[in-house]
């Protein structure tokens, strides 16, 4: 089982730290028992962190491995013993008894099971330099934050973050003012990918977003403070229906902070909301009007249409004039 500190929301928490612990004990994810929301003195992070936004895959995967690391280190130091067999010649993986340690010298196993069974009820077979081998460990992971150093311009005190880039191909209907996304492309960079479906769908629901942010959803208020759209009659989310086909890829610059070059991923939720305003910049500014709001649905733009040409004007006088 492995316990984590972390609060997912649909992040997959469960899935990748399950994974991280099958590769190092060389079985399947299915194996592996995930409990989050962990009490705070068994925390992989500092106190409680919640989702740990997008750094649970540098944290919070890079104290998993830590502590996976640790107990195949037990489980080798314990089999080696059980099995009359150096630790360098020992194999772990799926066998006839399941998870087991299979000995290449004499062709002895003991399953995963086994080696928890004698530490816990069989102990007392246990030389005295084994009693310290519990197979519960764990690991505290420290980021490698560095002081800057000012003449070299160089530091660290942060983690590491991913990249995006966001492409957006987008019209304007001039009779009706209605915006349409013709093409959309996302390019993610999070570093080595621990499971790509995870990272896509991440990729899928930040973009899905940020697009809802740029075009649809507003909080719309009164003159009093009233809000008008507070029902889904009024507010407009992001669903499948008005979803635009997104393309997709990704590439894989490792990071050199995390045990295995991972970075944060699903950090593109804001990227639409810059993406889209640049297109509708590019496709009025012939005609002398500025994007200057973040929020961009018909309204916005027919007011943009009636008064931005004429401030644009202005804009120039006072050029000329200075």
């Amino acid at each position: 089982m492995v316990a984590v500190g972390s609060c997912p929301q649909g992040q997959g928490h469960e899935t990748t730290a399950a994974q991280v612990v099958a590769d190092v004990l060389k079985i399947h994810p299915d194996l592996v028992s995930v409990r989050t929301g962990f009490d705070t003195e068994r925390n992989v992070h500092t106190g409680f962190s919640g989702t740990y936004a997008s750094q649970f895959a540098v944290s919070g995967l890079s104290a998993v491995h830590g502590a996976a690391q640790k107990l195949k280190k037990e489980m080798t130091t314990l089999a080696a013993f059980v099995l009359e067999s150096g630790q360098e010649e020992l194999e772990f993986g799926i066998g006839v008894q399941g998870p087991e340690v299979r000995s290449n010298r004499n062709g002895k196993t003991i399953n995963y099971w086994g080696l928890a069974n004698i530490v816990n009820v069989n102990s007392a077979v246990l030389p005295s330099e084994l009693h310290d081998l519990t197979l519960n460990c764990r690991y505290v992971w420290r980021a490698p934050f560095k002081v800057p150093d000012t003449k070299k311009k160089y530091g660290n005190l942060t983690m590491t973050y991913a990249s995006q880039l966001h492409i957006a191909v987008v019209e304007i209907d001039p009779e009706t003012f209605i915006p349409k996304i013709l093409d959309y492309v996302a390019v993610d960079d999070c570093g080595k990918v621990i499971h790509p479906k995870i990272v896509e769908g991440q990729v899928y629901g930040a973009t899905a977003h940020g697009i809802g942010a740029a075009l649809l959803e507003n909080c719309v208020y009164d003159s009093v403070g009233n809000m008008l759209t507070s029902t889904f009659s009024d507010y407009i989310p992001i669903t499948a229906m008005n979803m635009p086909t997104l393309r997709y890829g990704h590439i894989e610059t490792p990071s050199p902070h995390s045990y295995s070059g991972a970075k944060g991923m699903g950090e593109g939720g804001a990227a639409p909301v810059h993406t889209i305003s640049a297109a509708l910049q590019d496709a009025v500014f012939n005609k002398g009007i500025f994007i200057d709001d973040s929020f961009n649905n018909p309204d916005s733009l027919v007011r943009a249409f009636r008064g931005e040409i004429s401030r644009m004007d202005d804009l120039v006088k006072v050029k000329r004039r200075a």
